[in-house]
């Protein structure tokens, strides 16, 4: 059972902004039909002549100030007005009748602090304006009004009424303001949480923006997000890597079952790429793309490619899937001038094109399993550091015959990186 009234009466329907104000209007009203009643109840209880009558008027004033809220739905300025009004007259009324010594005056101080908060600060000329009639009101009644009229005794004017004005004016101001300041440290705390979410998000975005595309092209998104992002390479080394025939034997595999194994092979996969500094570029189903001189050029791009594919073919030379039959791997590698760029706008990618690139994409689909053959143009500037086994004359779609070589290891000793190598 619910036996205090509800402050959100007739302000479901307007804004926060609005509706706080709306509600620290009703507070303020029903708080004034609290000190009327009051009032109504002691002029009826009064033996004296005329006092029951006032009691009634004094009922009447309380039912007035605690139907304000009604006047909601005409507006959000219409019960704030009406109850400036209605106070500022109730007010003289009360002080005419009783004397400057029942302190009912001190209401239009009370209601200047209130009137801001009650029409709102973009109302700053009716707030002003309302302050001004407060003060003129109060210098009036200092000049018409007598400090007791005799209407009541001086005990009954200073313990009935200075007394209840002095402690009503105290909880009105002490309630409606400390409404108000909650609602506003309330406010500042949700406008807190939807910033550190914002900051939050922001950083997750900037996150899987690192995670997507390389860290300085990633950098330069943020930056000028409205750039087109492209580039020219002319030395670059590229790397496909595939597991021979595996589309097929997906066929008969679960899709949790497939998506845990090209989970633990990408993600073995992804730990060769960072080691050796270099750069994935994308994954096609089970293909795998690597790139070296991009998006840092590097002088010497082939030997930390070359080094990462005999990883790879290291790695994943026992490779089996899900039902233990063998995955053997070919890898081809081509190198030449490239174009890389962000392509998209909401699912965007960072991608790179040339010649190059469909070479090592043919060195791959022509190559056999367990083997990484090698274009012309990256045997040249590996030289005799790797070892080769020439595999002769290829057939290559879209270039004809190409003499291509075997990638067999490395003569050098120590391991071949490049100069950013885990500066990631």
């Amino acid at each position: 059972m619910r036996f205090l009234p509800n402050i959100r009466f007739g302000t479901e329907r307007y804004p926060e902004k609005v509706a706080r104000r709306l509600r620290a209007m009703n507070i303020a009203a029903w708080i004034c039909a609290a000190q009327a009643g009051f009032f109504a109840i002691l002029r009826m209880l009064d033996p004296a002549p005329g006092m029951f009558g006032r009691g009634l008027t004094n009922a009447g004033i309380a039912a007035a100030f605690a139907a304000l809220p009604l006047l909601h739905r005409f507006g959000p300025l219409a019960a704030p007005l009406v109850f400036i009004a209605f106070a500022y007259w109730a007010i003289f009324r009360s002080t005419y009748q009783i004397g400057t010594g029942g302190g009912y005056h001190m209401f239009y101080l009370t209601a200047t602090a209130l009137v801001a908060l009650l029409i709102g600060t973009e109302h700053v000329v009716l707030a002003a304006l309302a302050g001004a009639i407060a003060a003129g009101l109060i210098i009036l009644l200092h000049l018409v009004a007598p400090y007791n009229t005799g209407l009541v005794s001086p005990e009954l004017q200073f313990w009935g009424s200075f007394v209840t004005s002095a402690v009503v004016n105290t909880v009105l101001l002490f309630s409606v303001m400390f409404y108000a300041f909650r609602q506003v440290a309330r406010a500042e705390a949700t406008a807190e949480r939807e910033q550190q979410r914002s900051e939050r998000e922001h950083q997750r975005s900037e996150g899987l923006l690192v995670n997507i595309l390389p860290p300085k092209v990633a950098e330069r998104l943020k930056d000028r997000p409205e750039t087109t992002i492209a580039d020219a390479y002319p030395e670059a080394s590229i790397l496909f890597a595939d597991m021979g025939g595996f589309t097929a034997r997906a066929s008969d595999t679960t899709p949790e079952e497939l998506v845990r194994f090209l989970n633990y092979v990408y993600t073995r996969l992804d730990s060769l790429v960072e080691r050796h500094g270099l750069e994935k570029i994308k994954t096609t189903g089970d293909a795998y793309m690597v790139v070296s001189g991009v998006p840092e050029p590097l002088s010497d791009h082939a030997a930390p490619l070359a080094a990462l594919a005999l990883d790879i073919r290291d790695a994943l030379a026992v490779l089996t899937d899900p039902k233990g039959r063998a995955v053997p791997v070919r890898v081809g590698i081509a190198s030449g001038p490239v174009v890389a760029g962000v392509v998209g706008s909401r699912k965007f990618f960072y991608d790179v094109w040339g010649d190059a690139v469909n070479t090592a994409s043919r060195m791959e689909s022509t190559g056999e399993h367990g083997k990484i053959q090698v274009a012309p143009a990256t045997r040249e500037l590996l030289g005799e550091r790797f070892a080769f086994e020439e595999r002769g004359v290829v057939e290559v779609r879209g270039k004809g015959p190409m003499r291509t070589w075997w990638l067999l290891g490395q003569r050098a000793e120590g391991p071949i990186r490049n100069a950013g190598a885990g500066a990631r």
